[in-house]
């Protein structure tokens, strides 16, 4: 059995008032092919500021694996099913894996591979 084609895999981090549209974030995700892993987060205090004032609220981190070739259909996705005017979206590349990891990872987004032709 041939292993999938190499492809960059990425982290992203974005964050939500509520942990119920955090986890719908996190499911919508997953079925639309866009991640292969969101993790929701404990929630965390954040400090801001937003339209010259300085904020205080209680958010939830999300953080997002994908493969890196998908960046622009999940920002576009974000955009537009994200409650926030603004989100934040924070991404990099993985630097290292492992590699039964990133072929688990593979295996488990992209279509499956079948090695192609001859």
């Amino acid at each position: 059995m041939q292993e999938p084609p190499h492809q960059e895999l990425a982290i992203g981090w974005t964050t939500f008032e509520k942990q119920k549209d955090a986890q719908a974030c996190a499911k919508a995700l997953i079925e639309a092919n866009l991640a292969f892993c969101v993790q929701v987060e404990s929630p965390v205090q954040s400090f801001y500021e937003w339209e010259g004032k300085v904020e205080e609220s209680q958010e939830f981190p999300v953080r997002i694996k994908y493969v890196a070739a998908r960046e622009e259909q999940l920002q576009s996705w974000l955009r537009d099913k994200h409650p926030y005017e603004t989100p934040q979206w924070i991404a990099i590349k993985a630097c290292t894996t492992l590699p039964e990891y990133h072929c688990w990872s593979l295996q488990n987004f992209l279509p499956p591979f079948t090695g192609g032709e001859k």
